[in-house]
């Protein structure tokens, strides 16, 4: 072989492999992108991060075309390269030298390389193949559109089946953490929109102030009682009921009362109820403030299946559900988990056992358990009506009542026994 052509398929062999790895680094390159990065830019106007989405948005296509490109050049160069050193060694000891060469270039050169650039900065190089990689989807489209039909006869989905969402909620919420991690967002900043997330999934039942605890009046209660309950209670909306609190009316707000009230005119109850919104127990807390919205009214009575009330919400709850507690002057601060100085958690009744669970690191198989509170968790388990001392377990957590207030369990110390699921464990491979 002329010396000339040698010189000339060796310089065509790197022309390949160059085109090898650029087809190798468009692939990682687009698989990895930050979508929502990329898509900020076109927002900003970069033509090239335009392009880049183009391509990506057409991905069964793209894909088929960085799949034929890069099995098109490395079967070229390894084809060559074995023509040139067989010339040169003979045809068995050529071919031998060849695929060891070309297995050893292209892993390392075609492959290995650069991906791993690509990988570590895939926007830049997305948006820098764009021009190139769109060329090569108009010149390699005949070949394209064959291997597409192909495989969409070999792939193709019924009519009826569903198509995954390209991300879940935990999915999303892992991210959120990642980012958190890296620095990017603050921590508050994390827990916000995690908390936005889970907005709609919270049921108004799990927040709402429980039927037990609700400060109400009867109608025919006389006017210095109810300026009492207003003094006593310090709240500025009260329901008012007819009969029981499971016929509520309204509410009397303070600055209504107070108004009539100071003025010396006689008046009732009756002439300043103000209308409240009724909603379901299993209405999510997202409908609920959505249509107190559009009532313009701040309290919900949450009923029950029968039309009996499970309690009462109001619009400052729902908020807390994504600011977190919300305390003004009045307030007695009580935190639902306190971690105290030896290494206990002791935690309110009335709290939520999943996001308390959540906020000392333990998992919780709830086995059954359909409501939300921790005292509701150990009458749960416990089959009767709980004692002061009496406990019960849940995976790691030893949970012991503290305090009991009218058969109502007020406080619970939680105490993490890492040994607690060893000796179930070891139970179990007994049995």
């Amino acid at each position: 072989m002329d010396s000339t052509v040698t010189s000339a398929l060796i310089a065509l062999v790197i022309l390949l492999l160059a085109l090898s790895a650029f087809f190798s680094a468009s692939e990682t390159a687009y698989t990895s992108m930050n979508r929502a990065k990329v898509q900020n830019l076109v927002n900003d106007g970069n033509r090239k991060a335009k392009r880049a989405m183009d391509n990506y948005r057409d991905f069964d296509r793209f894909l088929t075309t960085i799949l034929v490109g890069n099995n098109i050049v490395n079967i070229a160069s390894s084809t060559i390269c074995t023509a040139v050193l067989s010339d040169y060694f003979g045809a068995e000891l050529g071919v031998i030298y060849a695929t060891v060469l070309m297995i050893t270039v292209l892993l390392i050169c075609g492959e290995i390389t650069p991906k791993t650039l690509a990988k570590r900065h895939s926007e830049k190089v997305a948006m820098a193949t764009a021009g190139a990689v769109h060329w090569c989807m108009m010149v390699l489209a005949p070949l394209t559109w064959g291997f597409l039909k192909l495989t969409g006869l070999i792939t193709k989905k019924s009519a009826d089946e569903h198509k995954e969402p390209s991300m879940t909620e935990e999915e999303l919420s892992v991210m959120i953490d990642e980012i958190q991690q890296e620095g990017t967002l603050e921590k508050q900043e994390g827990e916000l929109i995690k908390s936005a997330i889970q907005f709609d999934d919270i049921r108004v039942s799990e927040i709402c102030v429980p039927r037990v605890d609700i400060v109400a009046v009867n109608i025919n209660t006389d006017i210095e009682t109810m300026k009492n309950t207003f003094v006593t209670s310090e709240f500025s909306r009260i329901p008012i009921y007819e009969g029981t609190v499971d016929h509520v009316v309204g509410a009397i707000f303070i600055k209504d009362f107070f108004m009539r009230y100071v003025s010396s005119k006689q008046f009732r109850l009756t002439d300043i109820i103000r209308p409240v919104k009724f909603v379901p127990e299993n209405t999510s807390i997202a409908t609920v403030m959505n249509e107190l919205q559009k009532a313009k009214l701040h309290l919900a009575i949450v009923l029950d299946d029968f039309g009996g009330t499970v309690g009462m919400v109001t619009l400052e709850d729902i908020l807390e559900e994504l600011v977190g507690e919300i305390w003004d002057e009045s307030d007695t601060v009580r935190y639902p988990v306190v971690k105290e100085s030896d290494g206990t958690y002791t935690v309110l009744g009335d709290a939520n056992i999943f996001d308390v669970m959540e906020k000392i690191g333990q998992s919780f198989d709830s086995g059954g358990y359909e409501s939300v509170s921790v005292g509701g968790y150990i009458y749960f388990r416990a089959e009767r009506i709980p004692q002061v001392g009496d406990e019960v377990d849940a995976g790691n957590v030893r949970m012991f009542v503290k305090s009991i207030r009218n058969r109502r369990i007020r406080e619970v110390t939680f105490v993490i026994d890492p040994s607690l699921t060893e000796l179930k464990s070891g139970e179990g491979e007994e049995g």
